[in-house]
């Protein structure tokens, strides 16, 4: 632990930081809703002087028509010989500038936007939460605030040898500094060192799923609360067109203890912006058995991909089992990529409860409800009203089409051709990419009790294909 404390606190060489402002320290004509005000003394440019200054959320303004972007400026708590806090200095792009007096209150919104520098002076190491293959988290004293927190320790070394790791930790701060829900976790800050990127969160201590749950069934009433926790938290990431991609036991704690209605999102290290061109850092990622199978099959897809692994989650706590079971981690994504799940097999669940489990879980996104009418389905309601509906889709019967039969196809170097065309599987095995949901079971069965269910899983291409998946 001391060996960490140390690597913590080495300075920053600005020239050396991953993060890079796109703006300068001065702009002007900005549209600014001011939330605090103070007056303070400015030192700039060797100049000392007294001024009455306004901050909003990612500005200070300076004068009638200029103001200060903070926006990724390297942010540096000033603190006299007693160690009090007596002001803070802002560096970008060459500029400087130091401002003292009463700015307690405004050190909270300065760190939500800035790059922080010397984590040491503000923060102290309580213990080691958890290790991670990308990072390590602990919980932290905060000198500014006397509040405890949760940190998230990158180390640098790590993203300087795969670009990805530094594009991702990049894209989860920006995804965080978007989002404020209860139901997520809430980012406080990021400071970065030669040696590392720490990100600074909320403390959440009522632990995580994974550790509560196990693999025990839970009654209905729990489900719920559990689910419906997470969907608000989604709806809401969703309305801003961000998709988390990686839900699942270990990535949902609890705010409190024992209160399944504060679970919270964490983890946003595969989070990103939806869009129409299926252009992600991270096309093919996730974690088998919890991925949507269009991200398997390498299609377009978008939010509905989170709905899909909360259907998974729904579906561990009130059966308790896995639906993509298994030996072998090739054959839980080679299910998982089939999307066929029993739901024949199964203890007993209200019918309102497998109402919505296979409402969330449609292997065609078209069909799977959204995160909003998630929220409003029957089994979310409260306990006394406990409504019995038919499928939403047989509301819909007269709009079903006929499934559409694709190649099975696999578009990565591995299996493309000299001239980059793809390759198809040699037995040209076809399966229902767009499947109608009218189906009935046997149509459903056929592939998996077929004898190119076999073929495929010893594939020398379908092997490759996944070879590249980014997991957690």
């Amino acid at each position: 632990m001391q060996q960490r404390n140390q690597l913590v606190s080495n300075n920053l060489d600005l020239r050396n930081s991953v993060f890079s402002p796109e703006t300068n320290l001065w702009t002007t004509n900005i549209n600014f809703v001011s939330q605090q005000n103070a007056l303070i003394v400015v030192k700039y440019l060797e100049k000392v002087k007294e001024k009455n200054l306004y901050i909003g959320a990612q500005y200070i303004k300076y004068s009638r028509n200029k103001y200060i972007s903070f926006i990724e400026a390297f942010l540096t708590i000033l603190r006299n010989s007693n160690d009090e806090i007596v002001g803070f200095r802002l560096e970008k792009n060459c500029s400087k500038i130091e401002i003292f007096g009463q700015i307690s209150g405004w050190l909270a919104i300065l760190m939500k936007e800035c790059i922080c520098l010397d984590f040491v002076s503000n923060f102290q190491i309580v213990r080691l939460l958890g290790s991670g293959s990308a990072a390590n988290v602990y919980k932290v004293k905060s000198k500014i605030d006397n509040q405890d927190y949760a940190i998230k320790v990158f180390d640098k070394s790590l993203s300087q040898k795969d670009s990805t790791i530094q594009q991702s930790i990049k894209m989860e701060i920006r995804i965080l500094r978007q989002l404020n829900h209860p139901n997520i976790i809430q980012y406080k800050g990021v400071f970065e060192s030669n040696a590392q990127i720490i990100l600074v969160q909320d403390l959440l201590e009522g632990g995580d799923l994974k550790t509560i749950l196990g693999d025990d069934i839970v009654n209905e009433i729990t489900a719920k609360q559990i689910l419906r926790s997470i969907l608000k938290g989604l709806n809401y990431m969703h309305n801003k067109g961000i998709f988390h991609r990686d839900i699942k036991k270990c990535n949902l704690m609890l705010r409190a203890q024992d209160n399944f209605n504060s679970v919270c999102l964490i983890d946003f290290g595969l989070a990103e912006k939806a869009n129409d061109d299926n252009n992600y850092l991270f096309k093919y990622c996730g974690t088998p058995g919890c991925v949507a199978p269009e991200i398997l099959r390498k299609q377009k897809y978008g939010l509905k991909v989170d709905i899909y692994s909360v259907g998974i989650l729904g579906y561990q706590i009130l059966i308790g089992k896995d639906p993509y079971q298994s030996g072998s981690t090739k054959e839980t994504i080679l299910k998982n990529f089939l999307g066929h799940i029993d739901f024949l097999n199964i203890p007993p669940i209200s019918n309102n409860g497998l109402c919505f489990l296979k409402s969330l879980l449609y292997e065609d996104p078209v069909n799977r409800l959204s995160s909003k009418q998630a929220l409003r389905h029957p089994f979310l309601y409260n306990e006394e009203n406990q409504l019995i509906v038919r499928n939403y889709l047989d509301l819909n019967r007269s709009k079903a089409v006929s499934p559409k039969l694709k190649p099975l196809i696999f578009k990565n170097s591995r299996n493309s051709s000299p001239n980059g065309s793809p390759k198809i599987l040699p037995n040209k095995v076809y399966f229902r990419a767009q499947a109608s949901p009218l189906r009935k079971k046997e149509q459903l069965d056929k592939i998996s009790n077929s004898e190119n269910y076999g073929k495929l899983s010893q594939s020398q291409n379908f092997k490759n294909t996944f070879k590249k998946m980014n997991t957690k």
